[in-house]
Order: structure tokens, then C-alpha cells, then sequence
């Protein structure tokens, strides 16, 4: 299982949920985070604020959902956002005591 990240302009972030639930993904978290990209200016308390998608999805389906998440988060514009994916080794659902890919 892979977890991923997606960090998209709030414009676009019912898109990327759209294009992520295409793939068969159960469920998403959203996040309202605000922070600078490497090339912005160091200026404390000015920050952009962006979204933040997370799923987390079996390993064969990761490649199609971060070529979708691309396709409909970038503008080529500055500023687009970033994805980022890590390992998950194990996931719990509370309720039904499910475990690994079966909890999501």
C-alpha cells in the first residue's frame, strides 16, 4: 500500500478527488494547509494556501492515479503543487478490525 499526498490549488481540488475516486479509491482526507515552495521569498506569516488530498491505494493502481492527479492539477503555473508518496506497511479499520488492504 502506498499513501499519497497530493498538494493542489483549492480550485482544483474537488478534480483531483474526482479523478482519484475514478481508480476505485474508498475514501480521502482533506487538509486546508498553507506553506512556500523552495523559490519563494522567506517572508514569516505570508504563505499560499493550498489543499491537501490523502489516500492511501494498492500499489498496482498508484502509477494511473499520479499521472490522473497530474493531468488535472497542473497549470503550469507556478506554484501547482506538489504529490508525495510513501510506504504504508500496515492499516487498521477501527470498526471492523480489518487489516492491510482490506481496512481501506
Amino acid at each position: 500500500m502506498k499513501k499519497i499526498e497530493a498538494i493542489v490549488r483549492p480550485a482544483l481540488r474537488d478534480k483531483v478527488v474526482s479523478e482519484i475516486k475514478k481508480h476505485g479509491v474508498g475514501g480521502v482526507t482533506i487538509h486546508h494547509v498553507q506553506g512556500q515552495g523552495k523559490e519563494d521569498p522567506p517572508l514569516v506569516g505570508q504563505y499560499f494556501s493550498r489543499d491537501m488530498v490523502i489516500c492511501v491505494v494498492e500499489d498496482p493502481k498508484l502509477d494511473a492515479i499520479l499521472e490522473s492527479i497530474a493531468n488535472v492539477a497542473c497549470t503550469g503555473e507556478k506554484g501547482d503543487g506538489k504529490v508525495f508518496v510513501t510506504a504504508v506497511s500496515d492499516a487498521l479499520d477501527l470498526c471492523t478490525k480489518k487489516r492491510g488492504t482490506t481496512s481501506i
